[in-house]
């Protein structure tokens, strides 16, 4: 029997990890760790790709170009139909459904992924006002690009190494590349970079393909009946640990990657009788896991355009059980109408065909802008789709002396804060004018400017930032007399270290006045997508989500605890009384920033307010 010989245990193993991965997607309360499914997949590739070339290179007739060649379109058959199938249905249900700024960063990401490169564009991706990973229905696409790397690397290393070299290469790269990841992880703290570069994800191949050269010489392993019991059941915990536990170190992948891609190295080296691998060849997992590339291909654009849609990251039952009917259906079809067939035919054109789709998918994109502009109704001004220009506020950066309001007055306060406090720029502008001060506003995306911020869990974008802007604002903290704060609370509020920071800063200056400005009603949906909704037909309700008040009685409650610290409540504003409009004006332009309009709306309201104020 050859290396390659088709294993029913090995598709069910697929099955699991493609199962585990899709929990995950649905609900990661459900499996925290169901995304180490990817790491099980990228073992069986090694395992697999290693084994095919190994067989090659071992017949006499063995020729490198010719292999190459037959490599080559053979992954490319495997992979391309279905893969370009997706990539252009999806950009077409993107140009209809997506507002024209999210479409464009949909592009993008389209761009990277049709040449296999999104790994790179998703290890560096970030945008606060661009739809949130769990909306964007190509982020998936990063591992096959990893995949198609490693097919780039793996013939020029199972090829040209002898199998002596590669029994000592491959354990060592596999320490050495996960020392690596650590050190990224841990002393550079590049988290999301690390964790979409084949780089970190090397080990799981060659794990996959060290396990081919062992069984290779098997024979030379003589392993009891014991033994293998308790090898297989040792597999099995390190899997189950890893799904239910998956950052055992803090940090993932690097030696917390192991635990899982170890597991799955075991099961495919032991290949013995036992109920686990019985249990794996069994008829329903063999059938899922010849659907798994098609159920991975498919599931995540169906749960990004629903997140879309609905503006929930966790979906309801109702929306889970469409998913499921509609991502099985989906990859029924793609598997037994598209991928197979294709896979299956022979031609030479096919290769170039398969090439040519790249750049058709591309194309395609920038004929969708007009499509997408065809189903978009009438723009709106720009003042109701941004809280201010930002090339004019100290938001993220330092713009000129940052200072809105009466500018010729000697009175100065400081507002600080994140986007909540950035959309204030137009609302201290009037009130700094109307009651003669001046007011510096320096603030940054999910980062609020004060010291000891802990801006690590805050995304990688943003961390320069906001180290950056708290810094700016530390010099001016140390003078300021009055201090005005505002943030996305009920986000803030959850974080202990977030408080003490907050309290800190409140306790170390007691001659200072602060005061913290109330979180706005956050809404259920986007309303300017819900706009877009309605005009394609679609029932688009945007209620409002009470989420924010509990955020803001805890801000009342901390207020009675400092008497230099207040809460304007200003929540009661006419302005709020229907969101997202006034008047029949639109004043948000997302679920929880009010637009430039609104803020202005919302100062000449708030104006008896700080009257009172002792500024």
């Amino acid at each position: 029997m050859s290396n390659t010989a088709y294993r029913q245990d090995i598709q069910g193993l697929r099955a699991i990890a493609v199962l585990a991965v899709m929990t995950f997607h649905l609900n990661p309360v459900w499996l925290p760790g169901g995304f180490v499914g990817v790491d099980i997949f990228l073992v069986i590739s090694g395992f697999l790709i290693s084994s095919i070339l190994l067989h090659k290179k071992a017949k006499p007739e063995y020729q490198l170009l010719s292999t190459l060649n037959y490599f080559y379109r053979s992954r490319l058959k495997r992979i391309a139909p279905a893969y370009f199938t997706v990539l252009i249905v999806v950009t077409l249900l993107a140009a209809v459904l997506f507002l024209p700024a999210d479409f464009a960063t949909y592009r993008g990401g389209l761009k990277k992924a049709a040449w296999f490169n999104s790994n790179s564009y998703f290890a560096t991706f970030g945008d606060y006002f661009a739809p949130a990973n769990h909306e964007q229905p190509l982020l998936h696409t990063w591992s096959l690009a990893i995949e198609i790397q490693f097919y780039l690397l793996a013939p020029f290393i199972f090829l040209l190494f002898p199998k002596r070299l590669l029994n000592w290469l491959l354990p060592l790269s596999i320490i050495a590349l996960t020392a690596y990841a650590e050190y990224r992880l841990r002393m550079l703290g590049l988290e999301q970079a690390t964790y979409y570069s084949l780089i970190a994800r090397l080990p799981a191949f060659f794990m996959g393909a060290w396990v081919a050269l062992l069984i290779g010489k098997k024979d030379g392993f003589r392993l009891g009946d014991r033994c293998k019991r308790t090898l297989i059941w040792l597999a099995i915990a390190l899997i189950a640990t890893s799904l239910c536990v998956p950052k055992l170190t803090g940090y993932f992948p690097g030696i917390a990657g192991l635990t899982p891609i170890t597991g799955a190295a075991l099961i495919i080296f032991l290949n013995a009788s036992n109920p686990i691998t019985q249990f794996l060849s069994s008829r329903i997992l063999v059938w899922i896991g010849a659907l798994s590339y098609s159920l991975y291909l498919w599931h995540w654009p169906v749960l990004a355009f629903m997140r879309y849609y609905t503006g929930a990251a966790i979906l309801n039952w109702q929306y889970n059980l469409a998913f499921v009917l509609l991502t099985v259906a989906l990859a029924t079809a793609s598997f037994y109408w598209i991928e197979t067939p294709l896979r299956l035919k022979r031609s030479k054109k096919q290769i170039l065909g398969y090439a040519s789709l790249a750049a058709v998918v591309v194309l395609t994109a920038v004929g969708m802008k007009k499509m997408n502009a065809y189903y978009t109704p009438e723009p709106l001004p720009v003042e109701y789709t941004r809280y201010a220009d930002p090339k004019t506020i100290c938001h993220g950066q330092i713009v000129g002396n940052c200072l809105k309001g009466d500018l010729s007055s000697d009175k100065e306060v400081l507002v600080i804060g994140d986007s909540h406090a950035a959309m204030l720029n137009h609302f201290f502008d009037y009130l700094g004018k109307e009651l003669a001060f001046k007011a510096r506003v320096i603030t940054a995306s999910s980062c609020v400017t004060i010291p000891e911020f802990n801006y690590q869990r805050i995304p990688e974008y943003s961390h320069k930032a906001c180290l950056a802007q708290i810094e700016e604002a530390k010099g001016y903290l140390k003078e300021a007399e009055v201090v005005f704060i505002a943030a996305s609370w009920d986000n803030n509020l959850k974080y202990k270290h977030f408080e003490a920071a907050l309290d800190g800063l409140v306790q170390s200056k007691p001659e200072t006045k602060f005061f913290v400005i109330s979180q706005e009603p956050r809404l259920s949906r986007n309303p300017l997508r819900a706009r877009r909704f309605e005009y394609l037909g679609f029932n688009s309700v945007v209620e409002v989500n009470p989420s924010y008040k509990k955020a803001n009685h805890i801000l009342e409650d901390k207020c009675g605890q400092y008497v230099n610290l207040s809460l304007l409540d200003l929540t009661g504003l006419k302005v709020f009384e229907l969101p997202p409009f006034y008047q029949g004006d639109m004043v948000y332009y997302d679920e929880h920033h009010i637009n430039e309009v609104a803020s202005k709306i919302y100062a000449k309201q708030a104006l008896t307010t700080f009257k009172n104020l002792d500024i």
